[in-house]
């Protein structure tokens, strides 16, 4: 008799469990593959900590291979599913060429998205912890901050860099906060030109508390506990918009940051919300059983499926499973045995589940834990947390290292090696009004154009007393300097309104231009026309540009 071929699309903890499930039950009869864009298992509750260096970033991931010996492990993308034809399009190899996988049952467990295209400015510049990456850049941009403000000179730059603003405070973005406050205050004795005092921290939270799952004392203590680590908890407020300098509050208060850290805007993975299937609150909706309606050989967990707990539920999401890891390992458990169950003509049984209890750290050896109804707080209830997720941690070589590394952290000095991580060539810059673009002095980085908003360019030299403005509107350009190879901006250009612009950089943006012959004449005719020539003093690749280069070279 053939094998039952069932594949298991996404590798965190529902997808993982139940492939691991199935490979258990079925060893003989089922063909299990996982599919998944990585090759490693992410244990997202350790990220805060990998973004804080208090443990090694390999130690929070696991390769799925190593944890589902005996399950086919696929390093592919997924592209799309034909629930007609039971196929799985997936992109693969070097070259992404596109295989088709037949199935005889699906499992759905892709997790959530993050989606911050509600917040104007904020998909564009604000950092997410939802991966290893997301952890990576954060640590890296966080010491870069440190770096440049222990040498600036300018009190509004460094106020700026150590400024650090954590939006969202439910379990991530508590933890988040605790452990970059706590990664900050330990890396300053390495810095001694920023004094603790300069250090500003925010969380905030629109809700009238944090953690709104705990029991309103444990998260007044909690708030407590932050507000002594010199972190600033907002409460009540949301963001309202976000630039590269800073956010702006729903009560209508600018804060001034270079870093804003997301922890909100859960949204549903992109190939779920493209395949027609039905929705609620962003969530696959299924059956008691995880099946989804409609679609009689698809499943659906994890944090993807919208999972009701009892027969009737209602518009209320304590009749649906929560978005936990807890509750994603039960439901991966309880799918494989109900699709066993079905492959053998056996009864089905709806899933059940109620939480253990929650625990969220809040840094310096503390945390709060509401576990099977008991309240705790403080050291122990820090302990617990620690416990808890070292014996959650799959595989015993990730639970020696995780805990070795926790004791080293302990009495070893932060790992303030910075691993810069280039920001992408082409991205979209926020301005608010009165911001500043670039001016006088600065290294030219690349090229501007206008999406929306007005822009104003002034150049002034004082040799010679020319002055030159120009106001650029939506699909006007500046920055074009950089096709001619000179180094140092010789105007200002700032938002005389809130403002957005593509950026290109300056390698990307001339490789492009030079490659097309139309484009390399239209911005010399440009230059031509705007600044007269190169004859003016302000204008790009001048003579006297190249006098003042020489003299800092």
């Amino acid at each position: 008799m053939a094998k039952k071929k069932i594949i298991v699309i996404g590798g965190g903890f529902g997808g993982v469990f139940a492939a691991k499930s199935l490979e258990k039950l079925g060893r003989g009869t089922l063909d299990v593959e996982l599919v998944n864009n990585n090759n490693y298992f992410v244990f997202q509750p350790l990220l805060p900590e990998v973004a804080a260096s208090s443990i090694n970033s390999a130690d929070a991931v696991v390769p799925l291979r190593q944890l589902l010996s005996n399950v086919q492990v696929r390093q592919a993308r997924v592209m799309g599913i034909d629930f007609a034809k039971k196929t799985v399009i997936v992109m693969q190899g070097a070259r992404m060429t596109p295989v088709e996988l037949k199935y005889d049952e699906l499992v759905m467990a892709l997790g959530t998205g993050v989606d911050l295209n509600r917040i104007p400015g904020m998909a564009d510049h604000a950092l997410t912890m939802k991966d290893l990456t997301d952890a990576h850049r954060l640590r890296t941009h966080v010491i870069g901050c440190l770096e440049t403000a222990d040498v600036t000179t300018e009190a509004e730059v460094k106020q700026q860099l150590l400024t650090f603003i954590v939006a969202g405070a439910g379990f991530s973005g508590v933890e988040t906060a605790a452990e970059v406050r706590q990664l900050v205050s330990r890396a300053l004795r390495y810095y001694p030109n920023i004094k603790p005092d300069e250090i500003r921290m925010y969380l905030i939270e629109y809700a009238d508390r944090i953690l709104p799952t705990f029991p309103a004392d444990l998260a007044e203590y909690a708030t407590t506990q932050l507000r002594s680590q010199g972190i600033d908890v907002l409460t009540g407020v949301g963001t309202k918009s976000a630039t590269s300098t800073g956010v702006e509050l729903t009560d209508g208060r600018k804060i001034n940051s270079s870093t804003i850290v997301a922890t909100i805007g859960n949204g549903p993975h992109p190939l779920v919300s493209m395949l027609g299937l039905d929705m609620q609150w962003g969530r696959i909706k299924t059956d008691r059983f995880m099946r989804v309606p409609g679609q009689e050989h698809v499943w659906a967990l994890g944090d993807a499926a919208l999972i009701p707990l009892v027969d009737n539920p209602q518009e209320d999401p304590v009749d649906y499973a929560t978005q936990t890891a807890q509750f994603a390992v039960r439901e991966g458990h309880q799918l494989a045995g109900n699709i066993f169950a079905k492959l053998n003509g056996k009864e089905l049984k709806p899933f059940a589940y109620e939480s253990k209890g929650s625990l969220a750290s809040l840094g310096m050896s503390k945390a709060v834990a509401d576990v099977y109804g008991i309240k705790l707080s403080g050291t122990f209830a820090w302990l617990l947390w620690r416990g808890f997720y070292l014996s959650f941690l799959p595989g015993i070589a990730a639970k020696f290292r995780v805990g070795m590394n926790w004791i080293l952290n302990s009495i070893m000095p932060p790992n303030i090696v910075q691993l810069r991580m280039p920001p992408p060539a082409t991205r979209y810059i926020h301005f608010w009004k009165g911001d500043k673009v670039f001016e006088p002095g600065m290294l030219i980085d690349g090229f501007y154009t206008v999406i929306n908003g007005s822009f104003k360019l002034t150049i002034d030299n004082p040799d010679t007393g020319e002055h030159f403005e120009k106001v650029f509107g939506p699909g006007e350009h500046f920055g074009e300097r950089v096709l001619v190879k000179s180094e140092l901006r010789t105007g200002l250009v700032e938002a005389l309104e809130d403002g957005l612009l593509l950026f290109i950089a300056q390698k990307d943006f001339t490789r492009f231009a030079t490659a097309f012959p139309f484009l390399d004449n239209y911005f010399k005719e440009y230059i031509e026309k705007t600044f007269g020539g190169a004859d003016k003093a302000f204008a790009p690749g001048s003579t006297n540009q190249r006098k003042q280069l020489a003299k800092t070279r």
